[in-house]
């Protein structure tokens, strides 16, 4: 969970942020972490529901481990206990899938291929949408929220120095111009579904072993900040 000052600045700089929790590594079938998260989360949306940069709850990321059994029960009181102390905002349960009671459908796919990509997450006649998990009978059915694509992209540049030690998604690309391609397929693909209501690349900047930054750690220039900006653009800001 980012800390207070990161709010306030977003508030004074005009982004529009996500309130998101820690629960990476958590075991979300656990009743004692269960009963833990459900205090802590509770004090950070107590915390953090005035500043009016913040639009989105997202307590869960990745929850793709959960069983039957707590894990349901821990998302409708997480999803009871956010909307009782902040009615106002919607709430992505779980961020990429495994969704029990959610006012956003997010979904993570990392395809590098542009058009697996487009084929995987394309609307089938009498089928959800792509998810995650399908096999999971305690999970939601799509109820025709807000589908967004929340984690996708992740493609890898780095020094061959680099590659030693660090990694992005797929095969990693063997030239500069070979990053553009890849991104600018994907984004056609991304573009071309009209049913996806927003996406999130990941990611902006390198983040520790993960090099597939736009930018580098220390945030400055890694790659033509102009031709990312003009592919990105295929995607109409009006959805």
């Amino acid at each position: 969970m980012f800390e207070e000052r990161y709010f306030y600045w977003a508030d004074r700089l005009g982004y529009l942020t996500w309130g998101e929790g820690p629960s990476y590594g958590m075991d979300v079938n656990n009743e004692i972490a269960a009963r833990n998260f459900l205090s802590e989360w509770l004090e950070i949306v107590v915390r953090d529901r005035n500043h009016p940069s913040l639009v989105t709850w997202t307590p869960f990321n990745e929850t793709w481990n959960s069983q039957d059994g707590t894990y349901p029960r821990f998302v409708r009181d997480i999803y009871a206990e956010t909307k009782a102390a902040d009615p106002t905002r919607p709430i992505n349960d779980a961020s990429g899938d495994d969704h029990v009671l959610t006012d956003i459908w997010s979904v993570h796919n990392y395809e590098q291929d542009g058009d697996k990509l487009k084929e995987q997450l394309a609307l089938t006649e009498g089928r959800e949408p792509y998810r995650h998990s399908y096999e999971k009978e305690f999970l939601a059915v799509y109820g025709g929220q807000p589908y967004i694509l929340d984690e996708f992209g992740g493609i890898g540049w780095m020094s061959p120095e680099e590659r030693k030690h660090s990694w992005g998604y797929g095969n990693l690309p063997q030239t500069e111009e070979e990053f553009y391609s890849r991104l600018d397929k994907m984004v056609k693909a991304v573009a071309s579904l009209e049913h996806i209501a927003g996406f999130c690349y990941t990611q902006l900047t390198d983040v520790e072993q993960e090099k597939n930054g736009i930018y580098k750690y220390d945030r400055s220039v890694k790659l033509d900040i102009a031709r990312i900006k003009a592919i990105f653009e295929q995607i109409p800001s009006y959805r």
